[in-house]
């Protein structure tokens, strides 16, 4: 496609644009109260501000500028007393961008009445600069003329030492000769010419904001050059170009003008909005802002400036000025001073020294986790409400938070609204204080008791064992203390949501000792269990992998190390199946044990999809799959059954997908988290980080995992009778059906 076809397609998504912003003009704001209508446009002023944060070529590298930018808007917005001072406001917080074609407008263009400017024949000579008046071209016969104007300018062209070309649209219609530019070029142009495009902000995922490893990443994407190639024969030294403000600049006329080939003489300012792709976004009120989505990679600077002229019709300075240059040009500029510098990405200010930020801070922080929820989220359609309508209530209890503990809630009780237990915020003291230090135990549900299920270390729980039923906690009923915990926890499903609330009522301070009031298989009791944190315990003791009675393995994933899958897998290669144990956080193990299992031709075994954003395609997804590699290990031929419930989240719902596809594994227990994903974060202020998930991960088929989680092909939970006998049931199951299925050939034997 060359550079005039790309010019042209531009001209019809601005048309497009052009005819939303009239579309956005019939439902412009309308508000019954004061209040109402500073609500609206504090809402409005977010958006905007994050469309430019994450769309703009340029804002992503001046976070801190464009930050304050929108701190010193906000209290202007929700003062502006009219349409014309909101306006302003938002005008002034744009300004920042350094950006001219990124501005607030009226949604419909004020009519301006004045004479149509006097032009030039369509070909004239001024001694031997040749003047092409290319307005002349606009109206039904301008095809026409312009096929039979290119038949002679190739004479014309070997004439001339010189060549003006008119682009000035003031009082006609806008952009109207662009297109004619790169058709009448290769007519004045010596070999080839290669034009840069136009340069765009992509961002992959969001980037995480510190140095976590991740391959979320954020960059300029240039097309590849459009080349125009000049048609034979002799071609004049210099051409000038004479536009204004309503001129739509071809690509190809910078990159002459970067060969000291071109010159720019300009009536009124000019921006990049002469070329690149701008999107509209509603203000409401009768205005609009138009965002530049791209760049170009040389910069749009006049080589002369002149006013905007008052009368279209009477002396005409700009065509003195380009004449005059085209008899004298100056000394053409060295490229290098022409090309325009690639911003560099910067991380997010955190604002640590303001642990209750101003409300003006507060309100920045809301339009943060906002702004990064509505593009980068992985799983946006699975939440129970739009995350639009979640905005105003977000902005209000951050404007109402008194002291910063009521302000990192506000931020925490946000994160739940997203329904994915990976999303949460910590950073700031107040959080640390307020969830505590859970001590190191396992509690679930069973028909609506506080029940033990596995006691991580007997040293730090003095008195307690499975199958004990708590509750109280330091003398409060549990579940009093579960209620205070339960808007702040982020979860995909109830079950772990109520879970993660009953481990959260045993937390407090690091160190400090719960007192339980337990009712275990003898009665009632009193337990105590320190709060550890789980780093500071001493490592797990016993085997990971065993051989149990009827030949049947059994693999601890929550143990397993990476390094000891090929032993493991020697171990057990003749047993009669594995019982693989998934209630426990997995250390890495997946990509290890795959090859052993995938008999079947290395299938899929999960499906990714994450957000691509920036320039003119707003949001889209990028899909990929994972299989397991081709490799010549030893094959595992028996029977799987693997241990699920609700601890089991993220790495290990992955290695329940890897052992479904390679394994056939049959779930047994309850359903997992439903939660699983590659994790990113953001910063907000207070030394605030916000975690969330940010690609999605389905079934190798393509079927739902997040918000389903693993699903039992055995639905069984433990019962408190079992865990107060030492019983493990879901194992005894799994035990059974490995038992009953017929042995499968167990020689470990390559593909």
């Amino acid at each position: 496609m060359t550079s005039g076809s790309l010019r042209w397609a531009s001209l019809l998504c601005l048309g497009a644009l052009l005819l939303t912003g009239a579309a956005n003009a019939q439902g412009s704001t309308t508000t019954s109260t004061p209040e109402a209508l500073r609500a609206e446009r504090r809402m409005r002023l977010v958006k905007v501000w994050g469309d430019v944060r994450f769309r703009h070529p340029r804002a992503f590298s001046i976070p801190a500028e464009w930050d304050a930018a929108f701190l010193s808007a906000l209290p202007k917005v929700e003062a502006a007393r009219d349409a014309e001072s909101y306006a302003a406001a938002v005008q002034g917080m744009l300004a920042t961008l350094g950006d001219g074609a990124t501005r607030v407008e009226p949604e419909t263009p004020p009519t301006v009445s004045s004479k149509p400017p006097t032009l030039r024949a369509l070909k004239s000579w001024e001694k031997d600069v040749l003047v092409l008046d290319l307005r002349n071209l606009l109206g039904p016969q301008g095809y026409a003329s312009l096929q039979e104007l290119e038949g002679t300018l190739d004479a014309d062209a070997a004439k001339a030492r010189a060549v003006v070309l008119d682009l000035r649209m003031r009082g006609l219609q806008r952009y109207g000769v662009s297109w004619m530019v790169a058709r009448l070029l290769p007519h004045f142009i010596d070999g080839e010419l290669s034009v840069p495009g136009l340069r765009a902000l992509r961002h992959d995922g969001l980037r995480p904001q510190d140095d976590m490893q991740s391959f979320y990443r954020s960059e300029f994407k240039v097309p590849t050059a459009e080349v125009v190639t000049g048609t034979p024969g002799k071609k004049p030294a210099l051409l000038v170009f004479l536009v204004d403000g309503d001129s739509a600049i071809d690509l190809s006329i910078l990159a002459l003008r970067a060969r000291g080939k071109a010159l720019l003489v300009a009536e009124g300012p000019l921006d990049d909005g002469a070329m690149n792709t701008q999107d509209s976004l509603p203000l409401g009120e009768g205005y609009r802002v138009l965002l530049s989505l791209d760049e170009p990679v040389l910069p749009l600077e006049p080589d002369v400036s002149r006013p905007v002229r008052a009368r279209l019709e009477g002396p005409d300075e700009g065509m003195r000025q380009a004449l005059l240059l085209a008899s004298r040009p100056p000394k053409p500029k060295a490229l290098a001073a022409l090309s325009r510098p690639t911003a560099a990405w910067r991380p997010e200010p955190s604002y640590q020294d303001s642990l209750y930020p101003s409300r003006e801070l507060r309100l920045l922080a809301g339009a943060k986790l906002w702004t990064v929820v509505r593009f980068f989220f992985a799983y946006p359609e699975l939440m129970d409400r739009p995350w639009e309508s979640r905005l105003p209530v977000l902005l209000e209890k951050l404007d109402a938070a008194k002291d910063a503990t009521a302000y990192v809630l506000a931020l925490a009780e946000a994160t739940t609204w997203l329904q994915d237990a990976h999303t949460r915020v910590r950073g700031h003291p107040e959080l640390q204080r307020f969830y505590g230090v859970i001590p190191p135990v396992w509690v679930t549900d069973l028909d609506g008791k506080a029940v033990v299920v596995k006691v991580r270390d007997a040293a730090s729980a003095q008195g307690l064992a499975p199958g004990d039923i708590i509750e109280k906690v330091d003398g409060e009923p549990i579940d009093a203390r579960a209620r205070r915990f339960a808007p702040y926890v982020a979860a995909s499903l109830p079950g772990y949501h109520r879970d993660m609330t009953l481990l959260l009522a045993l937390g407090g301070e690091e160190g400090s000792t719960a007192v339980l009031g337990v009712r275990g298989a003898q009665g009632r009791k009193e337990a105590k269990l320190i709060r550890t944190p789980r780093a500071k315990l001493p490592p797990p003791t016993g085997a990971s992998y065993r051989v149990m009675e009827g030949n049947i393995g059994f693999v601890d994933l929550g143990t397993l190390e990476v390094e000891q899958v090929p032993q493991m897998f020697e171990a057990l290669k003749d047993t009669r199946g594995i019982v693989f144990d998934l209630r426990d956080y997995p250390r890495g193990t997946l990509w290890a044990l795959g090859p052993y299992f995938d008999v079947k031709g290395s299938r899929p075994y999960a499906v990714y999809e994450r957000p691509y954003v920036g320039g003119p395609r707003h949001v889209g997804w990028v899909k990929s799959v994972d299989a397991l590699a081709e490799k010549g290990t030893p094959k595992y031929r028996g029977r799987t059954v693997t241990l699920i419930d609700s601890r089991a989240i993220s790495q290990s719902e992955h290695t329940g997908l890897m052992l479904e596809a390679a394994a056939d594994t049959v779930f047994v227990g309850s359903a997992t988290a439903g939660t699983n994903g590659d994790v990113t974060q953001a910063v907000l202020p207070g030394g605030v980080t916000f975690y969330f998930t940010g690609q999605q991960v389905r079934h190798g088929d393509g079927r739902q995992l997040q918000r389903k989680g693993l699903e039992p092909h055995v639905m069984l939970r433990p019962t408190v009778a079992g865990l107060q006998a030492g019983r493990d049931e879901l194992l005894e199951r799994a035990v059974q059906l490995l038992s009953k299925e017929p042995a499968q050939k167990t020689a470990a034997s390559n593909r």
